[in-house]
């Protein structure tokens, strides 16, 4: 009697196969994963190997980025709510992942067609706007990864790239001739100083929005429209926990810690404009808004999303006899907002992850 029955043969191929599957996964192409939280074994790793040798396992297996994007598919198809969007830095500070937010910080994420779109998008806007007889700036508030680079994890900085999606796009508006500010330079300065980013949320705080906004007027040739960092902020104190911590199952008035607010002078008496700037349903969280501030200054229209929405206004208020704010929805933005609002100034600040331009604008010529 055969040790094998002919049936059963073909049985023992197909699950040897199988076995070897995941070792092909190491050779051949695969779909691109996240960020590697082992990037190498652990020294003498062959002491208690479950131990130091598994979490480096875990992060090369084969076939690596199909199964981890499928399971990325059966979590969404099923409204999963296992997966926490961040990653825990140094520090205890947290650091948002979802929107491919972190690869992009690391420089393992470059979408070439989407930031060549933007830059095309900017330089069309920018001859629009000097149409009009303003200045365009452009700038965007970098991910938390981005700047505080010294607080990931070592696994993360062991992967980080260059170029960067915003290193792509300094140069590309650059050569395009687009008003650009990075703001790296000047927040990764002021971070030895105090911070400039919540620890538990994915924003900046109010010293790291004022940077970007004195940043933004020097750029625009207006350095006298820069605020005081006295005149703008009181002592840093405990603030309330932010967005990344409820992921987390953590909510504390006292968490984390931000910088005081003062309103810089001059007061603005401010009365609504109607009319300039593009109305959204009450539902949307990213009202648009626009008013007269009743003092002498230009007009200012800020083109943005939440780095701006809120953090900004005091500082509009104080330097602007207009201003207005509307969302940049990836690049479809309303145009005619800067034939009915006329500004002086305009400034398009999408945060990095929002770079890459996911259409065409709306009404874009």
């Amino acid at each position: 009697m055969p040790l094998l029955l002919a049936y059963r043969r073909w049985w023992c191929i197909l699950f040897t196969a199988i076995l070897f599957l995941p070792m092909l996964g190491h050779v051949l192409p695969d779909l691109p994963g996240p960020v590697r939280p082992a990037v190498a074994p652990a020294e003498r790793w062959w002491e208690r190997a479950g131990e130091r040798l598994d979490p480096y396992i875990n992060a090369h297996f084969g076939f690596r980025g199909a199964i981890m994007a499928a399971n990325g598919a059966y979590a969404r198809a099923f409204e999963s709510t296992r997966a926490r969007p961040l990653v825990i830095g140094d520090n205890g500070q947290l650091f948002y992942t979802g929107d491919k937010a972190f690869e992009q910080s690391l420089g393992l994420l470059v979408r070439e067609a989407p930031l060549r779109t933007f830059g095309e998008v900017l330089e069309k806007f920018d001859a629009a706007v000097k149409a009009q007889g303003a200045k365009l700036v452009v700038t965007s508030p970098p991910n938390n990864a981005t700047v505080l680079s010294h607080d990931l994890p070592d696994w993360a900085e062991a992967q980080m790239r260059k170029p960067t999606e915003l290193d792509i796009v300094t140069k590309d508006l650059a050569r395009r001739g687009v008003t650009f500010v990075d703001l790296r330079p000047a927040l990764e300065a002021a971070a030895k100083d105090g911070p400039i980013y919540m620890r538990t949320d994915s924003h900046w705080n109010q010293r790291g929005a004022l940077i970007a906004f004195n940043a933004a007027m020097v750029a625009a040739g207006r350095p006298d429209l820069t605020v005081p960092s006295d005149a703008a902020l009181g002592p840093l104190a405990s603030a309330p926990t932010g967005d990344l911590a409820r992921y987390l199952g953590e909510a504390s008035p006292t968490g984390d810690r931000d910088y005081g607010v003062r309103y810089p002078e001059p007061r603005a008496k401010l009365t609504a404009l109607h009319g300039v700037v593009p109305e959204k349903p009450p539902s949307d969280p990213f009202q648009p808004f626009a008013f007269s501030t009743g003092h002498d200054g230009p007009s200012i229209l800020v083109i943005g999303d939440s780095f701006t929405q809120h953090y900004w206004r005091r500082y509009l208020e104080a330097r602007a006899s207009r201003f207005g704010w509307m969302h940049n929805n990836a690049c479809k933005f309303e145009w005619n907002a800067i034939q009915t609002f006329k500004p002086d100034i305009v400034i398009y600040a999408p945060t990095e992850r929002s770079l890459p331009c996911k259409g065409l604008p709306i009404g874009m010529p």
